[in-house]
């Protein structure tokens, strides 16, 4: 008897541990599953904040720091708005501002579930995400019903030193400061008058010892220099209108630049008309007109100091190339050909014009033209310092990529040219090259 009662006592403590146990597994597969559901929340709202920064980060690939303001608040609210998560989207509603903190450098936008900060001097955009009720499943068993998810992420637009993207065999000297001797009516552009081949105004750079020139964004001291720049991009020429034009282009957006030349009167430097070979693809006129209609991706490496020579040198190519240009010409417009540009009022600067990528109807360049970036005749082409403009068969040193649209070429003899369209999107490594070449890259 005693033996048969010892045997039911054991038989009821291990009934009793065994239901104990499996509270406890109950418990803790309840718990797995709540934080497994969780952490993919809070993977969804990281995964929304990194796209969201991204994209309000890219308004600066278009538009100086100042004027992007609103164009990141746009792109960082609308990628938000996409996302969905925990399976639904974000609620991006109630968005109030911008408001301006009181250290006058952060933008601040506020909605029901994100919040999006745009620091132009720093070039870069932060989005937070907070989603205060996240329902648990058995959670609620322990009175826990709800768990707030949160993510933050930011994103920048840093300078880089090297772009691959649809690189064209055209090199631009970049402008510079010209005395009055060669323009007189110091408008600091090269006034043509209407007629390519027959200009008001024939520039030489440092044929009177108060030119000089400075990059857009160098900040280099330059021994005594003027300190405004010159190059592309900067505000030089803000003010400036060209001979027979009312228009004002605010940091050159919209302008009109000639990417090649075609008549020696109009070339700085005898027998340089702006084409250079592009590495790995030969120095023909085949390899040349052929860069032109096609995209190249030869990489290309900029220096901001020209006495570098651990930085390899590109060639220039001498001479007219009038009939591979225009061959190359028409083939690269026959891609897009419905592509066009339309002036259009600056947004952010009342009384500049700027322009935008539409698609024509009929005769009217009106459509709008979605994705218009990926056009091939939205191009990339190296600036260089007006110092390496030389005769004949030289190196050039490249410190800044810019984008352009390039218009068609309508005779044999025209010049090559386009509308510039600010800045190039880089693909190497972040820090130096020129200010006009950008990468975007998460920091937080």
């Amino acid at each position: 008897m005693r033996a048969v009662t010892g045997w039911r006592s054991e038989r009821g403590s291990t009934i009793v541990m065994v239901a104990v146990s499996l509270a406890a597994l109950l418990a803790v597969g309840a718990l797995a599953v709540d934080m497994g559901m969780l952490l993919k929340v809070r993977n969804d709202a990281q995964r929304t904040a990194d796209a969201a920064a991204l994209a309000g980060a890219a308004a600066y690939l278009k538009q100086k720091p100042a004027d992007a303001v609103d164009s990141a608040f746009d792109h960082a609210f609308e990628y938000t708005a996409r996302n969905y998560v925990g399976g639904t989207y974000v609620d991006t509603s109630g968005k109030s501002g911008p408001t301006i903190t009181t250290n006058g450098t952060h933008h601040v936008m506020t909605s029901n579930e994100a919040v999006v900060v745009v620091i132009p001097d720093s070039e870069k955009v932060r989005v937070i995400l907070r989603r205060t009720t996240t329902g648990t499943f058995f959670g609620r068993l322990f009175n826990v019903y709800t768990v707030p998810v949160a993510a933050k992420a930011a994103a920048v637009a840093s300078t880089s030193n090297t772009s691959n993207l649809c690189i064209k065999p055209f090199a631009l000297p970049d402008i510079w400061s010209e005395s009055p001797t060669e323009d007189p009516n110091v408008n600091h552009l090269e006034d043509i008058g209407g007629n390519w081949n027959n200009p008001v105004e024939n520039w030489h750079y440092k044929n009177n010892p108060t030119d000089y020139y400075r990059a857009y964004g160098d900040d280099r001291p330059l021994g005594g220099a003027p300190a405004a720049y010159t190059g592309w991009g900067s505000s030089y020429r803000n003010n400036s209108l060209a001979t027979g034009s009312p228009t004002k282009y605010w940091d050159d957006y919209g302008r009109q630049i000639q990417l090649k030349v075609t008549s020696p009167q109009t070339t700085p430097s005898p027998s340089f008309f702006q084409p250079w070979v592009i590495p790995g693809t030969g120095p023909g006129a085949n390899a040349y007109r052929e860069n032109i209609w096609s995209c190249s991706t030869a990489e290309i490496s900029l220096t901001q100091d020209y006495n570098d020579y651990s930085t390899d040198a590109e060639l220039n190519k001498p001479g007219n190339m009038v009939g591979p240009t225009f061959q190359g010409m028409d083939s690269l417009i026959k891609q897009d050909p419905d592509a066009c540009w339309a002036p259009i009022d600056d947004p952010n600067h009342i009384g500049w014009k700027r322009g935008e990528v539409r698609k024509k109807v009929g005769n009217s360049c009106t459509a709008a033209y979605p994705g218009w970036e990926g056009s091939p005749r939205v191009i990339t082409v190296p600036l260089f310092d007006p110092a390496q403009i030389q005769p004949g068969r030289t190196s050039l040193r490249f410190n800044n990529l810019g984008v352009f649209f390039i218009q068609e070429q309508k005779q044999r003899k025209d010049p090559v040219t386009a509308n510039f369209l600010y800045f190039a999107k880089g693909t190497g490594a972040p820090g130096g090259g020129g200010p006009l070449i950008k990468k975007l890259r998460l920091v937080e």
